[in-house]
């Protein structure tokens, strides 16, 4: 080989070096951008989201760091303790139109929690302060006089199954409902981006799977069959690594579209009144 042809390919490999390396660096810098979606609202959206579902109050929060987590309860219409089912959204849901879904809850106080930075919550959304705003959000409400400790079901979808199964493998539940699950944000990136060492890169790794084993409460996994965003066998393996009784509803659905599912809300309300004492 010629020294000018083996210089050609030196050059040619320190560029694909730093085009590798600067790709690796742009998905390690925007990675949250990419994650995270925030859905911020103002006092005047707030007020109309009220007024459409009167039987839903806002319910604020401050946190130990000094920022409001906000989002909506439902009001207590029954003078006694009821269960509590707690709610978590995806990436890009401000958790409002929750509301429509109480019906599939009768009897329990309906609590929907926004991120920060989403609705009207404060602060910079991170898998920390997602799992540290959980933990602070639970504790509260069970100290309120209208909700039973000793009846609480967690609610997650996408994003939010990562959150509702660490808040499960930390604090009493009756059960964890999970809607489009995944069995860890490593896994489902690195089916993304083959191509760069995304276990070193990703910061906010939502490891279900490592905190599955230790659930011993059940667990319904509600699954889309066509889901291109967190395709169906990820919520298999992390069904796979729970301790607790599972069950799974698959249905012919997208990951939104399953949302719309009444065979899926009809399941979660089963499930829901099995494990409400």
């Amino acid at each position: 080989m010629n020294k000018k042809l083996l210089k050609f390919f030196k050059i040619v490999g320190i560029v694909v070096v730093i085009l590798y390396v600067s790709i690796c660096a742009l998905l390690y810098f925007n990675q949250d951008d990419l994650l995270f979606h925030p859905q911020p609202k103002t006092l005047a959206d707030v007020s109309k989201t009220l007024e459409a579902a009167p039987e839903f109050d806002t319910l604020t929060f401050v946190m130990k760091d000094g920022n409001r987590t906000c989002g909506y309860i439902s009001k207590d219409t029954v003078k006694e303790k009821l269960p509590l089912v707690l709610y978590f959204g995806g990436n890009a849901e401000e958790v409002s139109h929750l509301s429509d879904f109480k019906k599939y809850f009768p009897n329990t106080i309906m609590a929907l929690i926004n991120y920060r930075s989403f609705g009207l919550s404060q602060g910079v959304i991170s898998e920390q302060t997602m799992f540290s705003d959980a933990l602070e959000v639970y504790d509260k409400l069970i100290t309120n006089p209208e909700v039973d400790a000793n009846n609480v079901v967690v609610i997650g979808r996408s994003i939010g199954t990562g959150v509702a199964t660490y808040l499960s493998s930390q604090r009493k539940t009756n059960a964890t409902v999970l809607i489009t699950p995944y069995e860890n944000m490593i896994d489902v990136a690195f089916e993304k981006y083959p191509f760069v060492p995304i276990s070193l890169l990703i910061k906010h790794r939502f490891e279900s799977d490592t905190y599955a084993p230790n659930i011993s409460s059940p667990m319904l996994a509600l699954i889309s069959a066509n889901d291109q965003v967190i395709p169906k066998h990820h919520a298999y393996k992390l069904k796979e690594a729970w301790k607790g009784k599972t069950d799974a509803l698959e249905v012919n659905e997208d990951h939104n579209s399953i949302m719309n599912n009444e065979d899926v809300w009809k399941k979660i309300e089963e499930f829901v009144k099995e494990n409400i004492k």
